[in-house]
């Protein structure tokens, strides 16, 4: 098999990374945009020793889980790799790589979307200029080219109305030194923020003054300064333009600070799904000690203090566990506390006292020394929220090791028109 040779081939399966799987002389082929059963000619574009990726020339028989995208930039853009598939074609194929990835488990059905479009409150748009113009967008696939877009279909539409203000009235000196623009918008609240990123602050107090006059729900806007050479977004040091630093958001009717460095879920209205599947699966009896890892801004924990005796949250970061408390103490919450602690010395004070542990790790998942903690807090229940089913798989794994069994999986599509699947399992101690 060489670059640029032509194939028929027959698509017989799909990655959970969203590419068809079909075979050339017994050979693995990847090729994206290609669904099972669909049938087509396709070209290598690349080779690799043990399989190739290839691009589809001309479709024969398509599925019927094909739909047209309503992205135009779609087939470029690398934000979505799942807008030639219907929405409800998407959450089977999810469903299946659940099934696929724990077959010894009990996984539920994937909870959908009920607004799959126009979801988004966060957006982090590239920017830059080519032959004289602002561009602004989103990457190609595995590439630092931007896609020049004038939306997004699965941002929400106050996202996408400042975002086209700031394209359009960008100037090219000032595009030159951003490189990000972050928008973020409250569906609860309706506040708005923006975050310019770059080398240097060219002309943007008075950009920002215009902005804001048009646009009155923006109550943030601050220059985050970041002139490093990586892929890191952003910067350490920033300067507030307008407003504040933060915007109030809302969370399983909690009132929440929302710092522009801080995590948030990015779908409002399934993060509620998700935490609410994590308080039925927890089964609270309301004499429970709940630790909640790694805490961050201590969302999580203070949707559950209302159904446990005491929630106790961790942070190493101290701008996030004052954030945390701030948010505590705002929505009168005496049950809940964040302590600024290294993880190690604080599980050598609450272990045997934890009754249900919560974690939600990034998506390399927990490491060798968070699965320590767990060991050492011997919880009888862990919760674990998972943004990637493969580490949740190989940490389940892991704590079988010491005792632990996973009871359930519960996927919530927090990610509609991705491949991004967001989970919930509840994991107990197994006592002699």
């Amino acid at each position: 098999m060489k670059k640029n040779e032509q194939y028929t081939v027959e698509c017989l399966s799909l990655t959970d990374l969203g590419a068809g799987v079909c075979k050339v002389d017994g050979q693995v082929v990847y090729v994206y945009d290609f669904l099972p059963g669909e049938q087509a000619d396709i070209r290598i574009i690349k080779t690799y020793s043990k399989y190739a990726i290839g691009k589809v020339v001309a479709l024969h028989k398509k599925s019927e889980a094909r739909t047209d995208p309503v992205c135009p930039v779609a087939k470029r853009c690398g934000g979505c790799q799942m807008q030639s598939v219907r929405y409800e074609a998407q959450c089977g194929f999810k469903n299946k790589w659940m099934r696929d990835l724990f077959k010894d488990g009990d996984v539920r059905p994937i909870l959908p979307a009920k607004e799959p479009l126009f979801y988004r409150n966060k957006a982090q748009f590239p920017v830059s200029v080519q032959n004289g113009q602002v561009e602004m967008g989103f990457y190609r696939p595995r590439s630092n080219t931007i896609v020049d877009t004038t939306q997004c279909w699965i941002q929400s539409r106050p996202i996408n109305e400042i975002f086209a203000w700031i394209k359009t009235h960008l100037s090219i000196a000032q595009a030159e030194a951003l490189r990000h623009v972050m928008i973020r918008v409250s569906s609860q609240t309706g506040e708005a923020q923006v975050v310019w990123i770059g080398r240097e602050n060219i002309g943007l107090d008075d950009l920002t003054a215009r902005m804001v006059e048009r646009f009155p729900a923006i109550q943030s806007v601050v220059f985050n300064e970041n002139r490093r050479a990586d892929n890191v977004i952003l910067g350490e040091t920033y300067t507030v333009l307008h407003g504040r630093d933060w915007i109030e958001e809302r969370c399983m009717g909690n009132r929440v600070k929302l710092h522009f460095k801080a995590f948030f879920q990015v779908d409002p209205a399934q993060m509620e799904a998700l935490y609410q599947t994590a308080i039925d699966l927890a089964d609270f009896q309301g004499d429970e000690t709940c630790v909640e890892l790694y805490a961050g801004t201590g969302t999580i924990g203070m949707a559950m203090a209302g159904h446990v005796k005491e929630v106790v949250g961790v942070e190493i970061v101290p701008e996030a566990v004052e954030n945390a408390n701030e948010n505590v103490r705002w929505n009168g919450l005496e049950n809940c506390r964040y302590v600024c602690q290294d993880a190690t010395a604080f599980v050598g004070e609450y272990a045997g006292a934890c009754d249900v542990l919560v974690v939600d790790p990034p998506r390399k998942g927990m490491s060798e020394e968070g699965i320590c903690h767990i060991e050492k807090l011997d919880p009888e229940k862990i919760i674990y929220i998972s943004c990637n089913p493969k580490t949740l798989r190989r940490d389940v794994e892991r704590l079988a090791q010491s005792g632990y069994r996973c009871e359930i999986i519960q996927p919530v599509d927090m990610f509609p028109y991705t491949t991004g699947i967001e989970c919930v399992a509840r994991i107990v101690k197994e006592r002699e």
